[in-house]
């Protein structure tokens, strides 16, 4: 997967929130089973060396692009966003099948704009003809789907610096978006199946692959739930377990912009839909 480039208004009414219910990427956790040794290739640095420094670089920055992907029980479900770390600006999508949702944020309100698509999974189109090409106005709270939510279950997978000191892996020179980079593969330390993380040469986190089945996830539910009411904003994290168990399935993280990435600007007062009675 190639890694993309990619006035508030008064005070009013908050619309109560339709969930669009994903299957978590965080869930690529990239603990590591401890073991007694480790198999390196050629010129390739040991882990426990690089990943002190590549762990630093990722709690230290400021900013990220992250698009991620997850093909899982005949779904295909995915994620991009870029922004800053501090919520103060973000922008990116959130798709599930066909069913898709643009995201633009900041550290008070999210504006979303879903497709066709997710108004014809929630009662049909006759808000989308009222809402045409406006944005949808909903706060960027701890049940938003925000790059700061996001980054957070993100953050609580990665594993701490000194976490390989004695893990059990291999590694290789491999070829990502025509560079040469570092992959190293251990063991999730709960299932045992492989995932893979990739460092550039100089030990910036690339990306992050797994597999998952029945026992790592909670089934996914592709179609979004709704209130009576009001505004669609997908969470940053899958819900409990609704049916039976997962089809195993793959999933990859890719990271690129480090520290790069600009603030976006937030859609004018005009261009966001003003709740009918708010």
């Amino acid at each position: 997967m190639t890694p993309i480039t990619t006035a508030a208004p008064q005070p009013r009414r908050r619309p109560r929130r339709r969930t669009l219910r994903i299957w978590s990427l965080t869930l690529l956790g990239t603990a590591a089973t401890l073991g007694v040794g480790a198999c390196s290739g050629p010129g390739v640095p040991p882990l426990q060396d690089v990943w002190p420094e590549a762990y630093a670089s990722v709690e230290d920055a400021t900013s990220v692009a992250v698009e991620g992907g997850v093909a899982q029980s005949g779904q295909d479900i995915a994620v991009s966003m870029a922004g800053l770390l501090d919520g103060s600006s973000y922008a990116g999508n959130v798709a599930v099948d066909g069913v898709a949702i643009e995201i633009i944020g900041n550290t008070e309100n999210t504006y979303l704009k879903p497709n066709t698509a997710f108004y014809e999974q929630n009662g049909g189109t006759q808000l989308q003809d009222m809402v045409g090409e406006k944005w949808l106005l909903t706060s960027a709270d701890e049940d938003a789907f925000t790059l700061p939510n996001l980054w957070a279950s993100v953050m609580e997978k990665i594993p701490a610096g000194d976490e390989f000191a004695d893990a059990d892996y291999t590694a290789e020179q491999a070829e990502l978006d025509g560079e040469q980079v570092h992959k190293y593969t251990v063991s999730n330390e709960d299932t045992g199946r492989p995932v893979s993380v990739y460092l550039s040469q100089d030990n910036r986190l690339l990306r992050v692959e797994a597999e998952s089945g029945p026992a790592d996830s909670p089934s996914p539910t592709a179609s979004p739930s709704a209130t009576a009411s009001g505004s669609p904003s997908p969470t940053a994290a899958e819900s409990s377990a609704t049916g039976s168990a997962a089809e195993s399935g793959t999933g990859t993280l890719d990271f690129s912009r480090w520290d790069a990435v600009e603030p976006v600007e937030m859609p004018a007062e005009d261009e966001v839909f003003a709740v009918p009675g708010a």
